[in-house]
């Protein structure tokens, strides 16, 4: 739900990047992936419906290659992409540049990485049973090439993953040559994390917040190396498929950088991303990043990765045309919130998509220089409070007002304050609490959501019966306001009415409670323990519901005690359903109802706490 996933999701990364097909060609943000994220699509793992020949299997500087994507078959196809790049040293940089694209109505050039016609995209929707571009080498001898290429069948069928034969320097090329950017290699071992030392010679931020380290979800230690301006930084993950970290200079997401470890079967990479103002996340090169370790064992994720205290990206925020990158500096020397976000990558690839569970957002700015422990949450402030607040109204204020109402109109000894019953008293202060703490907690939220309407479905579910709530203590209010008189002919119906409002609005409430931990944003913990928390609490209120009911009639009935006799009157049962005699409820059963709803709060509330 919206209500859950809140802009705030800074949430480093990873929202999906548009999960639409793009008709008029790829957006640059799929430069390095290559991807198209068609929602609830997944590439097709059978890859001989299409092939990429080439001309030739070797080249000079600046000599053409032409490379053709077709169909043995002569399947047709809509979209495609080709891109070509060194199969040694740094293998995301692009290499070459196209040229001859045919047929020319149905391709058009993409600049990627501050290149031009650096990779070749469709232009339209039509179909088509055969592509073929000229590929031009550098001036330089790059060591063997590679050209990647992704075909789209429709929306719902793409192939992702085709790949040429490798095309080699020609023996008489000369050296090859270093690329112009740089990239280290990533070992695939991770020696363990030492936990210990957080808050002493390095710092972190774990979560949950009572967990110490390798008992922890996700967790994160940096250290800073003031001889060389550069960060140390560690990831542990129990997660799937991704662990992104996100430097943010808020708490909001967009215009931050991410770096990923991304799994793929036993293959764990280390990614650079970026975070846009739309709330998706684009790959970036991974320049300047060094020391890269990263490996996956027994379900725990885990990378260590140096990066500079100055660390600039250039960052193409147009998803079509040539406009010029925009440069981001992210600089520890600034505090910066850190945010660790997990997810599943697409089938069979590396690539990061969208975080179903909230991301971890440290609660204060991290100053780097300083080795201190931070604590994170997952869910925003805002709602955090509004949770808290619906918790102690419904779990505790709601089932008080409703006890008291009816099993305690004759309790306290039909003592009075100011001529009005103490039940009386008790009744109407919770219930005004009831309606205050849900109007406050409703507010709240909507400020969080600024006018935003959810999508997911038990978010919707939970919105709904939210509002159904409201409406149902804000009428009870207003009955109250408006009761007739004791001897009014109305009062009876009017008893009837606000009793099944009441108790109606307290069904609802816990539905809508159920509801709320079912959302897809709470991590799986959460829910459990949020679920867990409403059974309890509605097994035990039906329990004490059967205890008030089960005392007053058989204290009433059976265990009037005759005055001046030993003996209890065990005779005076009878058919009447109704008591011929009052007896005060008891105050025991109330202290243990009162200390019941004041444990279901503090269960409630561990949630907003701990996680």
């Amino acid at each position: 739900m919206d209500i859950l996933k809140p802009t705030v999701y800074v949430i480093l990364l990873l929202t999906v990047p548009n999960t639409w097909s793009y008709p008029h060609g790829a957006p640059i943000d799929t430069c390095m992936t290559m991807l198209p994220k068609h929602r609830g699509t997944q590439s097709q793992l059978d890859r001989s419906l299409y092939r990429v020949t080439v001309s030739g299997t070797s080249y000079r500087p600046g000599s053409t290659v032409k490379v053709t994507i077709d169909s043995p078959s002569r399947a047709e196809f809509k979209g495609v992409q080709v891109r070509a790049h060194s199969t040694l040293m740094n293998q995301e940089e692009l290499v070459g540049e196209f040229t001859n694209l045919v047929p020319p109505d149905k391709l058009i050039h993409v600049s990627c990485q501050g290149k031009k016609r650096s990779m070749v995209s469709h232009s339209n929707n039509e179909t088509v049973t055969s592509v073929t571009v000229d590929w031009t080498a550098p001036s330089q001898n790059i060591g063997p090439v590679i050209f990647d290429v992704t075909v789209v069948q429709s929306f719902f069928k793409f192939y992702f993953g085709l790949h040429s034969v490798v095309v080699q320097p020609d023996p008489s090329f000369g050296p090859i040559v270093q690329p112009t950017i740089l990239a280290s290699p990533i070992k695939s071992y991770v020696s363990p994390i030492d936990w210990s030392e957080c808050g002493d010679t390095k710092g972190c931020l774990l979560y949950p917040r009572y967990c110490t380290g390798d008992d922890c979800k996700v967790g994160v230690s940096y250290r800073l190396n003031t001889t060389d301006s550069t960060a140390r930084f560690e990831l542990m993950g129990k997660v799937d498929g991704y662990l992104s970290l996100g430097f943010s200079h808020d708490m909001i997401m967009g215009e931050d950088q991410t770096i990923s470890c991304s799994a793929m079967a036993d293959t764990v990479t280390i990614q650079n991303g970026f975070n846009h103002n739309m709330k998706y996340n684009s790959r970036e090169l991974r320049t300047n990043l060094t020391n890269l370790e990263a490996a996956k064992v027994d379900g725990l994720l885990m990378c260590r990765f140096t990066r500079p205290v100055i660390m600039n990206l250039d960052v193409y925020i147009e998803e079509f045309g040539d406009a010029d990158p925009t440069p981001f500096t992210f600089d520890l020397a600034d505090d910066m919130h850190l945010f660790l976000a997990w997810g599943k990558t697409y089938t069979l690839t590396d690539v990061i998509g969208y975080h179903y569970e909230m991301p971890v957002v440290s609660e204060s700015k991290v100053n780097f220089s300083k080795n201190r422990m931070y604590r994170g949450s997952v869910m925003p402030r805002l709602i955090r409070a509004h949770a808290s607040l619906m918790a102690v109204a419904w779990l505790g204020f709601a089932g008080l007002a409703i006890i008291l109402a009816r099993y305690y109109k004759d309790g306290f000894n039909d003592k009075k304050i100011c001529g009005i019953k103490i039940w009386f008293h008790i009744h109407r202060i919770s219930a005004l609490m009831t309606f205050v703490l849900t109007v406050s907690g409703l507010i709240l939220v909507l400020i969080k959501l600024d006018g935003k309407i959810t999508q997911d479905e038990s978010a919707h579910t939970h919105m709904c019966l939210g509002f159904t709530v409201v409406s149902l203590v804000c009428a009870q209010v207003l009955a109250g306001l408006l009761r007739p008189g004791l001897e009014s002919k109305v009062r009876p119906i009017f008893n009837f009415f606000h009793r099944l409002l009441g108790q109606a609005a307290l069904i609802i409430s816990a539905a809508t409670i159920i509801y709320a931990y079912k959302i897809a944003d709470f991590t799986y913990e959460m829910q459990r323990f949020g679920e867990r928390t409403v059974a309890v609490w509605a097994g035990f209120f039906v329990f004490f519901e059967i205890l008030f009911v089960g005392y007053k009639y058989f204290a009433s009935k059976v265990l009037v005690f005759r005055p001046g006799s030993d003996e209890y009157n065990l005779d005076k049962l009878s058919n009447n359903l109704e008591p011929d005699e009052t007896t005060s409820p008891s105050h025991i059963l109330l202290f243990c109802f009162i200390v019941f709803i004041a444990c279901s709060i503090t269960a409630a509330l561990c949630m907003t706490i701990f996680f």
